[in-house]
């Protein structure tokens, strides 16, 4: 299908070490049946929760990254990218790519610091464990009580040690890149749906309604593509327009924001929504661009041209006659085979 020349599928494909462990009765040294009322089992972390949460937060980066300038895609999991939108936040998921990894480097080279900064926590786990448990019956001297806790106590962290892995194996433990893929239609040999049947070629017929089914789909998101835009621009130039005249400040992150926009429609505008992007360049062509962000905010004259234009686009951008013509376009110019 040559949608795929338009744009690509992109999937995040990140991997981590949880720095973590499921503890049981027999890592705590104790009878199951003493667990409920002596320790709380549950995810354990063997390393700083703070650590781990750099790594949590820089795959949640490069996943908004994806998501924010991309469309969900109706078959699969993906997200799909216009090519032009791609091309540049390609350096942002590297960049993103290079600070996860040198997020591993520096677990790598604190690990046995982290690791000792558990070690008191533990330890009072131990201590815990230790009160909770039955005490000997053929031990009740404090000496040997003191004895059993020091034990006690070295066999607990013992078992907690055993559970970190080596600090060299963890870098292959950790990834973040990217999949990029697209969808092939299966080929379908001319033949009447009578023949196949009576063929009884089981196969085929699956084909032929997965094809039916994918440029169905696929037909629904060229049309979920062009609302979407549509529905954001409708947003932005309703409510700065709105803004406007209630007799809010316009301020220039506001209209910063507003060229960004546009400048972002045309790198998501993969379907040909000519319409809204030509008014939406005029407006910066011979309104954003020709006055500048310091006029705009200081003069109500200047405020009120930008809010007729706006309230313009926004009249344009809900006026869906011209959709079906828009998406019609664009599907007959995709290729099936």
């Amino acid at each position: 299908m040559n949608i795929f020349k338009d744009g690509l599928l992109v999937d995040a494909n990140v991997c981590y070490w949880s720095g973590a462990k499921i503890l049981t009765a027999e890592d705590l040294g104790l009878k199951e049946e003493n667990v409920a009322e002596a320790y709380k089992l549950g995810r354990k972390m063997l390393i700083p929760a703070t650590v781990i949460r750099q790594f949590r937060a820089l795959e949640g980066r490069a996943r908004n990254v994806i998501k924010t300038n991309s469309y969900k895609f109706p078959i699969g999991n993906a997200r799909f990218i216009p090519k032009k939108k791609f091309i540049k936040i390609h350096e942002t998921l590297k960049s993103l790519q290079a600070k996860y990894m040198a997020k591993v480097d520096e677990l790598i080279t604190n690990y046995d610091q982290y690791r000792a900064e558990m070690i008191p926590i533990y330890t009072q786990a131990a201590e815990i464990a230790f009160l909770t448990q039955e005490p000997s019956q053929t031990e009740f001297s404090i000496e040997g009580r003191e004895i059993q806790r020091a034990a006690f106590i070295e066999q607990f962290l013992a078992r907690i040690s055993a559970h970190y892995p080596d600090a060299e194996s963890l870098r292959s433990k950790f990834s973040l890149d990217w999949d990029m893929y697209e969808i092939a239609l299966p080929k379908m040999r001319k033949e009447s749906a009578e023949n196949i049947i009576d063929k009884e070629d089981k196969r085929a017929i699956a084909e032929q309604e997965y094809r039916i089914q994918a440029q169905q789909k696929i037909g629904v998101f060229i049309e979920d593509v062009v609302g979407t835009l549509r529905q954001k621009t409708m947003d932005l130039c309703n409510r700065i327009s709105t803004n406007i005249k209630e007799g809010k400040v316009v301020k220039s992150k506001t209209l910063n924001s507003l060229k960004d926009f546009i400048d972002n429609f045309s790198e998501m505008n993969f379907v040909g929504d000519s319409k809204i992007e030509e008014e939406l360049a005029t407006l910066k062509k011979e309104f954003l661009d020709t006055h500048s962000t310091e006029a705009v905010v200081d003069e109500a004259d200047l405020q009120e041209e930008l809010r007729q234009r706006l309230e313009s686009i926004t009249k344009v951008a809900g006026d869906i006659s011209d959709i079906n013509s828009i998406t019609g376009e664009y599907r007959r110019k995709i290729s099936w085979e």
